[in-house]
């Protein structure tokens, strides 16, 4: 049985525990809010792109491949968290996405993987799926425009742009396809996977643009060709997606880590109780042998002085 003295230190580090534990819940709550800003700074900037591309298709008609691809190869972006502590968070991302590519149909050797998070990468290789590029998630808010940006060159390094002279515009290549995944928290209690079609570009959201209404009669004009245009203002939104998915996977990891921690604190708090309700109980215990070790002395000394 452990002795009263070594009780009193068990609940002096779990104290201690419990003020690290607290810690930790107090810097995710922060760090769930920052990143919730970061991803709706960027809606103002994803509004003028679209804005943008408004101008250029102004005059273009649309149109997309119908024919089937064959052979489509997908790229897969997937978020997830470097460090632990974060529960079936990664666990979740990953099942998510590889649930959406069998059902899609997607041959596993026609895939290649981009993965930001290191305890996610090490689930994904253990599971029999080989990583081609693998980035650390920012640590904070400033890194995340660094981190977005290698994803968009590796992104380009990897795909090959399908350029069109055309008066009309094709804005699809079927046979590749970029899908963004990443969790997203969606409530005060949970948080959702998502999944984002990069390229081709949807046409159902091309088609949006095309409807927009600009604030005056007078749309701006540019000398400089269409098509690099278009090119150019994709790869901005391509960027303030993927910018997005960061900041709201880290939303989503730390509000996860921010659950662990109050789940942990709660546990350490009943611990806690527990442990002192049994020191009082020892404490009061040892105190009554005391005091009947005196009481008995006492008896005996005076049985001796009678």
């Amino acid at each position: 049985m452990q002795t009263l003295e070594g009780l009193k230190k068990r609940i002096k580090t779990t104290k201690s525990l419990k003020d690290i534990v607290g810690s930790m819940k107090t810097l995710s709550a922060v760090s769930v809010g920052q990143y919730e800003k970061s991803a709706k700074s960027l809606d103002n900037y994803s509004a003028v792109i679209e804005k943008a591309i408004y101008a250029v298709l102004k005059n273009k008609t649309l149109f997309a491949k119908k024919n089937k691809p064959i052979n489509q190869k997908v790229i897969a972006i997937v978020f997830g968290s470097d460090q632990g502590l974060v529960g079936k968070f990664n666990k979740a991302i990953m099942d998510f996405s590889f649930d959406y590519l069998n059902k899609n149909n997607i041959d596993k050797k026609n895939i290649t993987l981009i993965v930001a998070g290191k305890s996610l990468a090490s689930k994904i290789v253990a599971s029999g799926y080989d990583i081609d590029t693998l980035f650390n998630m920012p640590s904070s808010v400033k890194i995340m425009i660094s981190v977005a940006k290698k994803i968009i060159l590796r992104l380009s390094e990897l795909s090959v742009e399908d350029r069109n002279t055309d008066d009309n515009f094709s804005f699809t290549k079927e046979n590749l396809k970029v899908l963004l995944f990443f969790n997203k928290k969606i409530s005060a209690s949970s948080f959702s996977q998502e999944v984002i079609q990069l390229l081709p570009v949807d046409m159902q959201f091309l088609n949006k643009v095309k409807s927009l209404n600009w604030e005056t009669k007078k749309i701006p004009m540019f000398r400089a060709s269409d098509t690099l245009l278009f090119s150019y203002f994709i790869k901005q939104l391509l960027f303030v997606n993927v910018y997005k998915a960061i900041a709201q996977s880290l939303a989503a990891e730390h509000f996860t880590r921010m659950i662990t921690m109050q789940n942990a604190e709660k546990n350490i708090d009943e611990h806690l109780e527990e442990m002192n309700l049994e020191y009082q109980q020892r404490r009061q215990t040892e105190i009554t042998n005391e005091l009947l070790d005196v009481v008995s002395g006492a008896e005996v000394l005076k049985q001796k002085k009678n």
